[in-house]
């Protein structure tokens, strides 16, 4: 989900901002560049957002297996 319908999905509720917020997702990269005016609805939704959308940075482990040497036994 973009996050401009996102935050508009929440500004326009009438329930649990929370509750609707935990149920968006929405793309990290989009979140993580999205701004808002200080103190506005929108503000408000972008940050619940930002909370429930925690996106943790990839690590990736390369494991080598050490090298096996041929069996010789018969």
């Amino acid at each position: 989900m973009k996050v401009s319908d996102a935050i508009e999905t929440i500004v326009t509720s009438y329930g649990d901002i929370n509750l609707v917020a935990r149920g968006l997702e929405v793309d990290a990269g989009e979140l993580a560049k999205a701004t808002a005016e200080p103190d506005t609805a929108e503000a408000i939704a972008l940050a619940l957002l930002r909370k429930y959308n925690v996106t943790a940075p990839v690590v990736v482990i390369e494991e080598v297996a050490p090298e096996v040497a041929p069996d010789t036994t018969e």
